[in-house]
């Protein structure tokens, strides 16, 4: 039993660091042309990652939804005026799992991604993600930063 929870505990916190590393750029990266230019994306590569990115988007649609309703549940089971922690335990269950389905389907769908790049593709985008956190974190509290630029660019 205390090797389950450890277990759970150390997936609960590797899981996202993990996926994070995997991210790719925010938005539809593979259609603006200074990135498709610096990593060198063919017109096949642009059509079957962007195949990957709708088929998974439609389904993570769904699946966010799923998120939001079961919060908005989690939410209302706390704030009732005789307060049980039973239905608060299996709401919060409810909306851990949703949590995880969702991440379980963006993570199929960057491990889709990742196989449509070469390593070479895999290591620029790497390096552009890097330099937009650089300029991210070099920003004022409280300010907006400016337009990321990747490097190149």
């Amino acid at each position: 039993m205390k090797r389950r929870v450890i277990l759970v505990i150390v997936l609960l916190v590797v899981g996202p660091l993990v996926a994070s590393e995997l991210d790719v750029l925010p938005g539809r990266w593979w259609e603006d042309e200074r990135v498709v230019n610096r990593m060198g994306l063919t017109d096949q590569q642009q059509e079957q990652i962007h195949s990957v990115v709708f088929e998974h988007a439609r389904l993570m649609i769904d699946l966010k939804a799923d998120v939001d309703k079961a919060a908005l549940d989690l939410a209302a089971s706390v704030d009732q005026e005789v307060f049980d922690p039973a239905p608060v335990r299996a709401a919060y269950t409810v909306f851990q799992t949703a949590r995880q389905k969702l991440e379980n389907e963006r993570f199929e769908m960057l491990i889709e991604v990742r196989q449509v790049l070469t390593y070479e593709q895999w290591q620029k985008i790497q390096e552009v993600k890097r330099h937009l956190q650089q300029n991210r974190e070099q920003g004022r509290p409280g300010q907006r930063p400016q337009r990321d630029r990747p490097p190149g660019f």
